[in-house]
C-alpha cells in the first residue's frame, strides 16, 4: 500500500512539513522560509489542501506594510492515521492516531512474559484491521504503522537485540507489520517513542533541546538535541538506569538502598520500592503499609502522612534529584519532563525533586533547566509512535530546514 504522504514530490513534503511544524502560516512566509517563490507555494499548497493533507484555518494578523490579512493554513489532522503499537513486559498496547496525535481508538491486551510473538502479534494485526474497518479507513489515508518496545533497538535489522520481552530478541518485527499490513513499518525503543510524542505533541513541542525521563518499573530518558532524536553509535543512549549511583554515607545506609543494588533504575524500581518498604517495617518503623504493599499502597499512606512513606518519598527525591542534576550536566537541555504514575499520582515528587536540584553545583545548567511534568501520560507512547513516523517522514525533507523562523 502506498499512502497519500508518499506520493508527494520532495517540495510538497517540504511544504507539508513546514505548515506542519509552523502552522497556522501563511503561504508568504512558508515561501519565504523555504526559499520557493509565492507561485510555486500557492501551486503546491493547492495540490496539498486537494488531497486533504493541509486546510486554510482563517486569516492571520494584518501585515505592517500592506495591512492586507494573509489567508493561514495548517496541517488537516483528519487527513490519516497512524497504526500504533507499543509492547510492554506484560502487556500489548495498540491503537489508531490522527496527524495532530490524537487517539482514534486503542486497546490493551495483558499476557504472560512467555507469551511468543507470533501469537501477541496475530491477534494485534486482527484488532487493527477490525478497528481500521469500524472507522472506514481506506487504504492510502493510512500513513503506516510504528511499534514501540523496551530494549536496544537494531533499525537497519528492525530488531531488538537485547533488554526487552523474554523470546522477543531478534524476532524481526519490522518485517512481520510490512509483510502483514503492506505499510511501511519502524520501531522504536518506547522511552525514546515516548520522548518524540513529548516533543511532537506534548510538554516539549517547540522546544528544540530536551530530555524525557520515564520511572516506572525501571528508569530510562530520551534525549532530543537540535531538534532531532539522539539515538547514539548503538542506539543505546539515554539508557541511564545502567548508571551506577555514587551515594553518600547516610544514603548507602537508608531503606532505599542494600549491599546488592549499585545501579539507578534498580534503585527507583518499584520492586526494589516495595522491597524498601519491608526494610522499614522489619526497622521498626511506624505505618500503615504491609509488607506486601503495592505501589498504589504507599502512594494512599503518603497521602495520609504515613511516617514510612514519607521517608522512602524523601529517599526517592533525593536520588531523583541527583539524577536530574547529571542528566543537566551531561546533556544541558532546555527542558527536563518528567514521565511515569509516580509523577501523576504524586505532583509534589517533581516539586521536592527540582528543590533537591537547587543543591546541585553548576549553576548555569540548572538554573536554565525548565522541570515540568508530562501531559500525554502512559498514552504518550502510542502518540509517540504516530510522532516517530512522522519523523521518517519528513527525513525525507532535511532540506527543508528554514531559513528564518517562520
Amino acid at each position: 500500500m502506498i499512502s497519500i504522504i508518499e506520493k508527494l514530490s520532495r517540495n510538497e513534503l517540504r511544504i507539508f512539513r513546514a505548515v506542519y511544524e509552523k502552522g497556522p502560516v501563511s503561504r508568504v512566509r512558508v515561501a519565504r522560509g523555504l526559499n520557493l517563490t509565492r507561485p510555486a507555494v500557492t501551486l503546491y499548497t493547492k495540490k496539498l489542501t486537494d488531497l486533504g493533507l493541509i486546510k486554510e484555518v482563517g486569516k492571520g494578523a494584518s501585515s505592517q506594510k500592506r495591512g492586507r490579512r494573509e489567508i493561514m493554513l495548517a496541517v488537516n489532522p483528519d487527513a490519516g492515521i497512524i497504526l500504533a503499537v507499543h509492547i510492554t513486559l506484560s502487556s500489548i498496547n495498540f491503537g489508531l492516531i490522527k496527524l495532530n496525535g490524537q487517539i482514534i481508538s486503542k486497546e490493551k491486551q495483558e499476557f504472560s512474559e512467555d507469551s511468543k510473538p507470533e501469537e501477541i502479534l496475530s491477534l494485534i494485526h486482527q484488532s487493527l484491521k477490525r478497528m481500521i474497518k469500524q472507522h472506514h479507513y481506506i487504504d492510502d489515508q493510512i500513513f503506516g504503522i510504528s511499534i514501540a518496545l523496551p530494549g536496544i533497538i537494531d533499525y537497519n535489522a528492525g530488531t531488538v537485540k537485547e533488554k526487552t520481552r523474554y523470546g522477543w530478541e531478534g524476532f524481526n518485527l519490522k518485517k512481520y507489520f510490512e509483510d502483514n499490513f503492506k505499510l511501511k513499518a519502524f520501531i522504536e525503543n518506547d522511552v525514546k517513542a515516548l520522548t518524540l510524542g513529548e516533543f511532537y505533541f506534548g510538554i516539549g513541542r517547540r522546544v528544540n533541546d530536551m530530555v524525557c525521563f520515564w520511572l516506572k518499573d525501571g528508569i530510562g530518558a530520551g534525549i532530543i538535541f537540535q531538534g532531532k532524536l539522539l539515538r547514539g553509535f548503538t542506539s543505546s543512549a539515554g539508557e541511564i538506569g545502567f548508571n551506577e549511583f555514587v551515594l553518600d554515607i547516610n544514603a548507602n545506609k537508608s531503606i532505599l538502598i542494600d549491599g546488592s543494588i549499585k545501579c539507578w533504575g534498580n534503585i527507583l524500581s518499584y520492586m526494589n520500592i516495595r522491597k524498601a518498604i519491608g526494610r522499614g517495617i522489619s526497622d521498626g518503623w511506624e505505618t500503615i503499609l504491609s509488607k506486601d504493599a503495592s505501589i498504589d499502597d504507599f502512594i494512599a499512606a503518603l497521602k495520609k502522612n504515613d511516617p514510612l512513606a514519607r521517608y522512602i518519598f524523601s529517599l526517592i527525591s533525593n536520588v531523583l534529584g541527583s539524577i536530574s542534576c547529571n542528566i543537566a550536566y551531561s546533556y544541558n537541555p532546555r527542558l527536563l519532563v518528567l514521565a511515569g504514575p509516580l509523577f501523576e499520582k504524586i505532583p509534589e515528587l517533581s516539586s521536592e525533586t527540582k528543590h533537591h536540584m537547587e543543591k546541585g553545583t553548576l549553576k548555569a545548567a540548572l538554573e536554565s533547566l525548565d522541570l515540568k511534568t508530562s501531559i500525554l501520560g502512559e498514552d504518550g507512547f502510542l502518540i509517540g509512535c504516530a510522532a516517530l513516523h512522522l519523523e521518517y517522514i519528513f527525513k525525507a525533507a532535511e532540506s527543508s530546514v528554514m531559513d528564518e523562523d517562520i
